[in-house]
């Protein structure tokens, strides 16, 4: 049998390759282009305009806040109270 020759095999571990420098390399440079890009479209008046529009859009209304006010915390309908309220609204009908 010939001994096995471990100098062709290939590596279980990147660090200490160059396919580990390579790599850090390359994530470095694309976490760096992606911060400028993002510094440089935060200064653009367009970015202004579309967080503008945004907020104004996701925003409530005076209206929306006030409904959602009234349902928030209902208080309990009793049965007394329900059988008042289909009779007024039968004495309404008949009017």
């Amino acid at each position: 049998m010939d001994p096995i020759d471990t100098t062709k095999r290939k590596p279980r571990r990147t660090l200490g390759t160059p396919s580990y420098t390579y790599r850090n390399r390359f994530a470095y440079a694309l976490l760096a282009a992606g911060t400028v890009l993002f510094g440089i479209w935060s200064l653009t008046p367009i970015q202004r305009i579309s967080n503008e529009k945004l907020s104004a859009a996701l925003a409530r209304s005076e209206q929306e806040v006030d409904r959602k006010g009234l349902f928030e915390f209902p208080a309990p309908r009793t049965a007394r109270f329900i059988k008042e309220a289909i009779k007024e609204s039968e004495e309404q009908r008949f009017k």
